[in-house]
Formats: C-alpha cells, sequence, structure tokens
C-alpha cells in the first residue's frame, strides 16, 4: 500500500519532471504553478473520499474508498481536458489544475499497483484483484 507520503514524494517527483520537460512550452511562473498543482493533486483520490474517524475509533467516509475519487479513466480524461484548456486560455488557474490532475493521475496508477486495485473504466466498480 502507497502511504500518503509517498504519494507526496510522487507529486514532488511528478512535477519536477514536468518541469523540466516543458521548459520551452510554458513559462517559469506557470511551470511553478503546475509543480504546486502536481504537490496538491497527488494526495487528491484520497482526501477527496471525505473520510473521518469516529470518536470509538472507526474509520468512515462519504465516497467508498478507491471507487469514483480512483477512477483510473475519469482522471485521464479529466487530465486531457484541463490540458487543453491550459493552452488556450492561459489563466492561471488551469496550470494549477493540470499539475492537480497530472499529480492525482499519478497517485491513481500508484495504487493501480497494490493487491485492492483501482476501478478502470466503470467509476463504482471495486477493481479489486481476486474478486
Amino acid at each position: 500500500m502507497s502511504s500518503k507520503s509517498v504519494h507526496y514524494v510522487a507529486g514532488v517527483a511528478v512535477g519536477a519532471v514536468v518541469a523540466y520537460t516543458a521548459q520551452g512550452l510554458f513559462t517559469s511562473w506557470q511551470l511553478a504553478l503546475i509543480v504546486l498543482g502536481c504537490l496538491w493533486g497527488s494526495s487528491a483520490p484520497d482526501w477527496m473520499e471525505i473520510s473521518g474517524w469516529t470518536w470509538w475509533g472507526r474509520r468512515y467516509s462519504l465516497i467508498p474508498h478507491r471507487e469514483i475519487t480512483h477512477w483510473l479513466l475519469g482522471w485521464v480524461l479529466c487530465t486531457a481536458y484541463v490540458v487543453m484548456r491550459a493552452r488556450e486560455s492561459g489563466d492561471f488557474y488551469w496550470y494549477i489544475g493540470m499539475g492537480f490532475c497530472i499529480g492525482a493521475l499519478v497517485h491513481v496508477l500508484m495504487d493501480a499497483l497494490t493487491p485492492m486495485g483501482v476501478p478502470l473504466l466503470l467509476p463504482f466498480r471495486t477493481g479489486r484483484r481476486g474478486r
């Protein structure tokens, strides 16, 4: 299982790789926003579940773990859309969104390698291996 700190490290690493490989495509401030978005998005599929703990120690979640927030196809489509919008408009928030989606996509890809897996095509299938 990937820990929260591993996801953050992966977000920083992916942000650095994107910044390095896209130097000629974006300005330095746009690259900085993309890296910031990658860091923020690297943990997004987990915190988007809106989870917490009861006072007696049981975990709860408003959105079931590793369902729609870990949907691989959804993050791929979202990333493609945001990248397209960032290239068209040039507004700063699209660059943060681009990094956010890239970071979240890397998070989902990392979780796909675990035994629990992630849903690939349908957002509400559990995607668990061995079932």
